[in-house]
């Protein structure tokens, strides 16, 4: 399934006055007026100015940078491997790769995890193909076996290896370490630990506790989309790291979404995240029109909320704003629908989008109308192709319901196909029709350069900064 030709049609259409005429919100101020205030560390802005200058286009798309980010960045950096309510009982693995390398994460007896270099000590072969569960670590080749704490158990023909030493013929371990219920590896033994790595970060989301939408220890895993894509995963995350591109790709919900009003946080001293926040229940400022507020709230109802689209209960109440009716509408629903207690959820987590880069791929949203995680990931050694995924985390109360199967989405398969995401399946395929002709059109450039707005686009900037450091270490 395509995205249907009205959708289609509304993106090359959008009415637009000449320019912007008018200054955007100001994201602070749109939070004084709400009911519950957000988070402390969400009523603060950074302060920063990471310059203008272009970059270089063949980051995106050459083998020898993408060889370089293989052998500086992804052996260095911490990355989210699996979610760890994925491997609940002990003997559970995960297979986790990254271009060329291959990890197994295992749950241990004692309940802890280790992880494993996913090949086999005698002649390379790999331990686990997939995710699966085992009762010790066997290769498939010649019978190797392993304990799950990676401690040599049998090997055949033990006579005629004379050379092996049980007690040193250890799978050689990653670091793995857990927060906020993501379990993250690491291949080098001389980074800082995740804690410190994450910095600021790890600050802002409560340390070792975080609360409401931010704790996702207090979800599950409802649904887990892997997209192949034709793009590089660069190019790919990009297209979440700014709401620039709201305009001409979703044009749908300019009416609900001031786009160019989104607050980015990008910190001193602190290369491994950054942060944007994005409001709802005001209508952007470069759309032409000027709608209604029933019209603003028609539109998120319409796109969010359809049990009150068109319902008494879905009208704007005197003197009421349309984000405040926003946050009543949702907390009425989200309650019926989840079957727990979100009435005191600030607007921000309830209705709004918080989203957070942790270099190099992993973004979480501590909201609960974008319950999103995303991971970005090179396609093996291709520099041209990419592995995008979108994980749905929801709220629950009483016992953990069971982690999600994976949906696989190929290349020229649609989202809309498997109508897994609701309102985001719409969202998800106008970005994925629109990534790859980025990736087509960067490497026809003549110019050879990349051109970002100051602010909006910081985010993108600010990371590209910490590739090359990571590349000229």
């Amino acid at each position: 399934m395509d995205l249907d030709e009205k959708t289609r049609k509304a993106s090359w259409n959008v009415p637009m006055p000449p320019e912007e005429l008018e200054r955007p919100y100001d994201v602070q101020e749109v939070f004084r007026t709400d009911t519950v205030p957000p988070a402390p560390t969400m009523l603060t802005r950074s302060d920063y100015d990471l310059g203008t200058e272009p970059l270089d286009v063949e980051r995106y798309f050459t083998r020898a940078f993408h060889d370089r980010e293989v052998e500086k960045l992804w052996g260095k950096a911490w990355q989210f491997a699996v979610w760890s309510y994925d491997i609940p009982k002990p003997g559970d693995v995960h297979v986790y790769r990254i271009v060329d390398r291959s990890v197994l994460i295992v749950r241990q007896p004692d309940m802890s995890v280790k992880a494993f270099i996913n090949s086999c000590l005698h002649r390379g072969s790999e331990l686990c193909k997939s995710d699966t569960h085992r009762k010790a670590l066997r290769c498939p080749y010649h019978g190797f076996t392993w304990s799950l704490e990676g401690e040599l158990a049998w090997a055949p023909s033990r006579w005629d290896f004379p050379q092996l030493d049980p007690q040193s013929f250890h799978l050689p371990q990653v670091r793995v370490e857990e927060w906020n219920g993501f379990l993250f590896i690491n291949f080098d033994d001389d980074a800082p630990s995740l804690k410190d790595y994450m910095g600021l970060m790890y600050e802002q989301w409560g340390g070792d506790q975080p609360q409401g939408a931010w704790d996702f220890r207090s979800k599950y895993k409802a649904v887990h989309l892997v997209k192949t894509i034709n793009c590089n995963w660069k190019t790919c995350m990009d297209g979440f790291l700014e709401s620039l591109h709201v305009l001409a790709v979703h044009p749908q919900i300019t009416n609900m979404h001031p786009d160019s009003s989104s607050q980015y946080d990008v910190y001193p001293n602190e290369p491994h995240f950054n942060r944007y926040h994005a409001v709802l229940g005001l209508p952007s400022k470069m759309i032409a029109s000027n709608p209604s507020g029933q019209e603003i709230l028609d539109a998120f109802t319409g796109s969010y909320l359809p049990e009150h689209s068109g319902t008494e209960f879905g009208k704007l109440r005197d003197g009421e704003t349309p984000r405040h009716a926003f946050g009543r509408m949702a907390r009425d629903a989200y309650g019926k629908r989840l079957g727990v207690d979100v009435s005191s959820l600030p607007e921000a987590e309830l209705i709004d989008g918080t989203q957070y880069l942790l270099f190099p791929n992993f973004t979480p949203w501590p909201s609960l109308l974008n319950p999103l995680v995303y991971r970005f990931r090179p396609l093996g050694n291709d520099p041209d192709w990419s592995i995008w995924e979108t994980i749905f985390f929801l709220p629950f109360d009483g016992e953990r319901p069971p982690s999600c199967e994976i949906i696989n989405i190929g290349p020229e398969e649609s989202f809309l196909d498997y109508n897994a995401m609701g309102a985001l399946d719409t969202l998800l395929q106008q970005d994925a029709e629109q990534l790859p002709l980025v990736q087509r059109g960067l490497k026809a450039s003549k110019t050879g350069k990349l051109t970002l707005t100051k602010y909006q686009e910081a985010r993108i900037r600010h990371y590209n900064q910490t590739i090359d450091d990571y590349l000229r270490r």
